[in-house]
């Protein structure tokens, strides 16, 4: 289990499986540098990557375009798409 800080603050059976040998201060969460454009949310793991907008170099013309077109921005219609995945709740994000 994680802090809301991402450090490690518990791990199940620790003392029965690892014997004292694990260090938490080093198990932390990585920290992911956030931006976002035009509605969207980008997650980087890498520190020396560039800013998104230089990433993104000229698709941002095609995300300007999709998401503010001739100045009305986008209204989604019909319900949300929902999934249901029988798997471990991280393979999703992996």
């Amino acid at each position: 289990a994680y802090g809301q800080d991402g450090s490690l603050v518990d791990v199940p059976l620790e003392e029965r499986c690892y014997h004292g040998a694990i260090d938490k201060s080093q198990l932390g969460l990585p920290q992911v540098r956030v931006e976002s454009y035009r509605g969207f949310i980008f997650g980087c793991h890498d520190p020396e990557a560039p800013n998104l907008e230089e990433y993104l170099g000229d698709f941002t013309w095609y995300l300007d375009t999709f998401m503010v077109g001739a100045g009305g921005g986008m209204e989604l219609l019909g319900p949300p798409m929902k999934s249901t995945l029988a798997c471990n709740w991280k393979v999703p994000t992996e």
